[in-house]
């Protein structure tokens, strides 16, 4: 089986070293420009010159805003999860409560607790 797999691997090496053997190859290391170095640099100036309102990645920050308070979007969001329109699919997430009470070190030391009972209870599990 390994001598003929290998014969096989032999075959498609060398008839695709074949393939990529052609003269098909075109060198164009020295081919001479049809445009000036000045030109080129002018071109590509171009689209800084414009004034940035011109350009088509200049965003207009004043005419994105909302002319809406953020209480008046967060009572259309409360008026919306009291009618039903929002909560059914599970693409909106409403981070309640962010920031956390605890210290850091309290955090650190239940989770220390937690992790020596993990192993009480894997030890005891034959873990």
């Amino acid at each position: 089986m390994n001598i003929k797999m290998t014969t096989v691997a032999l075959a498609i090496i060398a008839t695709s070293s074949a393939a990529f053997a052609a003269d098909d190859f075109v060198d164009y290391t020295n081919v001479p420009s049809a445009r000036t170095r000045a030109e080129v640099r002018a071109e590509l100036d171009q689209p800084f010159a414009r004034s940035p309102a011109q350009s088509p990645e200049f965003v207009e920050v004043t005419q994105v805003a909302g002319g809406k308070t953020r209480a008046e979007v967060r009572a259309e969001l409360d008026a919306a999860y009291a009618q039903g329109l929002v909560g059914q699919q599970s693409e909106f997430v409403e981070f309640t409560r962010v920031a956390s009470t605890r210290t850091r070190d309290e955090v650190r030391e239940e989770a220390l607790q937690q992790a020596k009972a993990g192993r009480a209870v894997a030890v005891r599990n034959g873990g």
